[in-house]
């Protein structure tokens, strides 16, 4: 196989970490992970203070920190192979790579890559990120795919399903899908009975949007968790979604105080962080 030197590479890598991993006992059931998941973190979290690098020093970092769940940005490389990296424009900002033609154009996956985020941390494909949790059976990922319309979501979570399929088919069931809209959720379930889904609300304009739409959704599918931010976070929304026993998430906060306030306001259940760690958030919860 192919990915042997992969392997190897990041058996390298790992080999200069100490990690603790808890029993993944919890994690059997779907949507099992949330009464353990407080916060998740953003883009394989921070790494020595810098954030969005979705890296593997970043990975490394906030696993042997105690993080679990990691939301995971997607892109597709000018070949069409998935990539770890939140929009082309900061990613060539973060490395040395040059745009061929536009900031917005994806790199190839050779120059992908070869390149080093700040000069010292590593990109990493969706294959890379695979074998990851293949090493890691407490390891879950909440995918950022970005893309909203077909065919760019199948192509997206074929792939998702085929690599994990290649390497360790367990795997899909630690990967979970952030929806943005109603017809995503039908088409990633064509190809895949994904254990756990997140809607999120963050990927549909003014005129796309409606409360009563996603509630409505949300209801008819089962989904047990709904992604919103401070300028979507009507309250009576969120009571509703709670008393469907749907646990709330918001993002992005790396301040307490601000966690406080939406815990007392509108009793989410958990954050996406770039720098907190469970150790700072989970007594928020109590």
């Amino acid at each position: 196989m192919k990915s042997l030197e992969l392997l190897f590479s990041l058996l390298l890598m790992l080999s200069n970490v100490s990690f603790t991993p808890f029993s993944n006992e919890a994690y059997q059931e779907p949507y099992a992970w949330v009464a353990e998941t407080h916060s998740i973190a953003h883009a394989f979290g921070g790494v020595d203070g810098t954030s969005m690098t979705n890296s593997l020093e970043a990975f490394l970092e906030n696993y042997e920190k105690g993080q679990r769940v990691f939301e995971v940005d997607f892109l597709f490389s000018a070949e069409g192979t998935l990539v770890a990296a939140h929009d082309w424009s900061s990613f060539y900002d973060m490395t040395d790579l040059t745009p061929s033609v536009s900031e917005t154009d994806a790199p190839s996956l050779a120059e992908f890559k070869k390149a080093t985020i700040h000069g010292e941390y590593t990109p990493l494909t969706w294959e890379q990120i695979a074998w990851l949790m293949a090493f890691f059976p407490d390891m879950y990922v909440v995918t950022d795919t970005k893309y909203t319309t077909e065919p760019m979501i199948t192509d997206a979570f074929s792939q998702i399903v085929d690599v994990a399929i290649d390497i360790n088919p367990s795997i899909l069931d630690r990967v979970i899908p952030q929806i943005y809209n109603n017809d995503m959720y039908n088409s990633i379930f064509e190809l895949y009975p994904w254990q756990s889904v997140v809607y999120t609300l963050y990927g549909q304009t003014i005129e796309e949007f409606s409360y009563d739409s996603v509630l409505e959704f949300v209801k008819a599918n089962e989904i047990k968790v709904v992604t919103t931010f401070p300028a979507r976070s009507d309250l009576t929304f969120i009571q509703q979604v709670q008393e469907l026993g749907c646990a709330v998430y918001m993002h992005t906060f790396n301040d307490t105080t601000q966690i406080e306030k939406y815990i007392d306001s509108h009793h989410i259940q958990g954050i996406y962080t770039d720098f907190l760690l469970p150790e700072d958030v989970d007594h928020l919860f109590d």
